[in-house]
C-alpha cells in the first residue's frame, strides 16, 4: 500500500507546483514571514512631489488598524504614513496590462 500512496503524493506535488495559484500563494507566505525586497516611494499628495524613498526587506503590516494611514515593516523599522506611496518590488519585470 506505502508503494502506491508515495509515488501519487510525489506526482500531486509535480503537477501542483507548476500552478499559479500555489505559487502565489507562496509569495503571499514570504511575503508575510520575511518580507520582500522592496522599494516604497512616499509622495505628497498635493503637490506630487517626491519626499522619501525607502529600499530593503518591506513587508505589510496588517496589524495596524489605522483609519486612512498605512503602515509598513521596513527592515524591522515601523512606518506610518497617510500621504500617497507607491510600493514596487526589486527585480521583478513590468508588463505592459494588455
Amino acid at each position: 500500500m506505502k508503494w502506491i500512496v508515495v509515488p501519487v503524493v510525489l506526482f500531486n506535488l509535480m503537477v501542483l507546483s507548476g500552478c499559479e495559484k500555489v505559487s502565489n500563494t507562496a509569495k503571499n507566505i514570504q511575503s508575510d514571514w520575511v518580507g520582500l525586497d522592496r522599494k516604497i516611494e512616499i509622495y505628497s499628495c498635493y503637490s506630487g512631489k517626491l519626499m522619501k524613498t525607502y529600499q530593503g526587506s518591506v513587508r505589510l503590516n496588517p496589524d495596524d488598524k489605522i483609519s486612512s494611514s498605512t503602515s509598513f515593516l521596513v527592515d524591522g523599522k515601523k512606518l506610518h504614513t497617510n500621504m500617497c506611496y507607491i510600493v514596487s518590488e526589486i527585480g521583478m519585470k513590468e508588463e505592459p496590462a494588455n
